[in-house]
């Protein structure tokens, strides 16, 4: 047995997604530099906080809370990169236990019904194979005793990606690209949107007013990262 761990280890060593530093078989995604580059926000349980104060005067946000803040070319960015494009949901289920974690030691968040994961298009759903967010989500859904409603929201436009895009073009390619699933009744429920990170806040603004629109529920938001 411990000739087959090492050749496991000499030919297919575990190395960080970051830096590619080898590491060992039973730690996961990052060496420890690495991993201490992660930064928490802490805003689980912080009211008023900045990602809170993003949404004033845009949109009616009751709670909003995320995991790291985001920053380019760091660790953070290169686990959400991998959990996005090389199905890494191993991640989305960490970030999950832990967001989990923090909502245990806070009034904050309470009497959510429903969790919603914010939706791709079907035609990138189906060539990716799969939505990132949906395991982060499930298992927050699970923690909280809500309904988990995969399809709650529908993306109708097949947006390009906004990695490129600045503030007000984000905003304009993604306005009015969600509706509500009307097979579901959403009116004076708690409703959590889910989300792998947030910049500008545009998805995550449309797909709120799409839920105002028709209903009468009181959004909450978590993701994974942030920009603020």
């Amino acid at each position: 047995m411990n000739l087959l761990k090492d050749l496991r280890d000499l030919f297919a060593p575990n190395r960080c997604l970051h830096c590619k530093a080898i590491i060992p078989q039973n730690i996961s995604f990052l060496c420890i530099d690495c991993h201490h580059q992660l930064e928490f926000t802490g805003f689980i349980g912080y009211a008023n906080n900045p990602l809170e104060k993003l949404f004033l005067g845009k949109t009616d946000v009751i709670e909003a809370g995320s995991l790291y803040f985001y920053q380019k070319n760091s660790p953070i960015q290169t686990l959400l990169k991998a959990l996005k494009y090389q199905g890494l949901e191993t991640f989305g289920a960490y970030a999950a236990k832990a967001i989990s974690n923090e909502l245990k030691t806070t009034t904050r968040f309470k009497n959510i019904d429903i969790v919603i994961p914010i939706p791709l298009h079907p035609k990138k759903e189906k060539s990716r194979g799969y939505n990132q967010v949906d395991e982060f989500a499930k298992i927050i859904a699970k923690n909280l005793h809500a309904d988990y409603i995969k399809d709650g929201l529908i993306k109708t436009e097949n947006n390009k990606s906004q990695t490129k895009q600045n503030k007000e073009e984000r905003h304009k390619s993604v306005q009015n690209s969600f509706k509500v699933n009307t097979n579901y009744l959403f009116n004076q429920k708690n409703v959590l949107l889910i989300d792998d990170v947030l910049t500008t806040g545009a998805t995550l603004i449309s797909c709120t007013k799409a839920l105002k629109k028709l209903n009468n529920v009181n959004i909450y938001i978590i993701t994974i990262a942030c920009v603020v």
